[in-house]
């Protein structure tokens, strides 16, 4: 998903406009909705038997040294790099992540406005979980009030005939988001450590990619994000998802590690892709066709990837270090 949303972003940038009876106009807005469920979804799968009132902050931890270093350094490169502008106030917010909470159109980094709605996911899920050990329908409501709350965004908030730039604001809301987190947790608790035909996950990751493919919606972005399609590509993204989920890639595979490096990488490549094109138009000379786009996404592959090994990993073990500490402590 995150090496779609940069491929659509840079034939975007380069002067093609994908709308929504694209493949990549699509990719480009749901994308980052299946970020959402898979959010969901694998949190629930890591936390579900082990998150307790006793551990709370070694989750808390966890994500914040996940989650911040990356942030920062990508506020930090569009600010000097990319020369955008900001005030002292929008970037406190987006250093403490408040701006998720808050304002969460006041984003810096290109595509960190869905980072900030993270932040607002990652604060309730753990209420949610700890909930639903004492009343076991709490995950279920969790999801119908979510769902009740993406449909009025969807049939009243947002309307199909203005442009989604317009509506940008309403639709960074996490609360028209918040469906998506709450449906990939409210499928973590369905169907993982189920057993499933080895057929099925292949069939329905088929079925969930020729719908989302071939649902007859055109013209503006908007489309996607209101009215029914909304409902129907919503519930593509969680079945993507879980298509995934119990689909058994053998390990040591081709799909297996090309799978795996792409999912290492992911957080930078949705970060820093901008960066990197920003910097290669400036310096590059090169005109802004195929061939320059080829050349974006492998020097961004590459960047991703050291970025990951060599800037995330260490501060994923530091927060691993802190949580030690404080175990010994106590």
């Amino acid at each position: 998903m995150a090496f779609g949303i940069m491929v659509y972003h840079y034939f975007l940038w380069t002067g093609s406009h994908p709308d929504s009876g694209t493949l990549l106009g699509r990719t480009g807005i749901y994308g980052v909705s299946v970020f959402y469920v898979l959010s969901g979804l694998t949190l629930y799968i890591v936390y579900h038997e082990k998150l307790n009132a006793a551990n709370i902050g070694q989750y808390f931890i966890k994500r914040v040294f996940r989650i911040f270093p990356l942030l920062w350094l990508s506020i930090l490169l569009t600010l000097f790099v990319m020369g955008k502008k900001t005030d002292t106030q929008t970037l406190v917010l987006n250093l403490t992540g408040l701006f998720g909470f808050v304002s969460p159109e006041r984003y810096i980094a290109i595509a960190s406005w869905s980072i900030g709605n993270e932040l607002v996911f990652y604060l309730f899920f753990p209420l949610v979980l700890l909930l639903n050990r004492k009343y076991t329908h709490s995950i279920r409501i969790f999801f119908i009030i979510s769902a009740l709350i993406g449909a009025w965004f969807a049939f009243v908030i947002l309307a199909d005939n203005q442009l989604l730039k317009w509506q940008w604001k309403a639709y960074v809301n996490p609360l028209n988001q918040l469906v998506l987190f709450s449906g990939g947790v409210y499928a973590g608790a369905l169907f993982s450590g189920k057993k499933f035909p080895v057929f099925a996950g292949p069939v329905l990751m088929a079925l969930s990619l020729l719908v989302f493919t071939f649902y007859p919606a055109s013209g503006n972005q908007a489309v996607l994000v209101t009215g029914v399609p909304r409902l129907v590509f919503v519930l593509l993204s969680v079945t993507l998802a879980v298509s995934f989920l119990i689909t058994g890639f053998p390990q040591g595979s081709l799909a297996d590690k090309l799978l795996s490096r792409l999912g290492e990488a992911t957080y930078s490549v949705y970060l820093l892709h901008p960066v990197v094109f920003t910097l290669l138009k400036t310096y590059s000379g090169l005109a802004l066709n195929t061939g320059f786009i080829l050349l974006a996404i492998a020097i961004t592959l590459v960047v991703s990837t050291l970025v990951y090994n060599y800037f995330e990993v260490p501060f994923i073990r530091l927060g691993q270090r802190v949580i030690n500490r404080q175990k010994i402590r106590n």
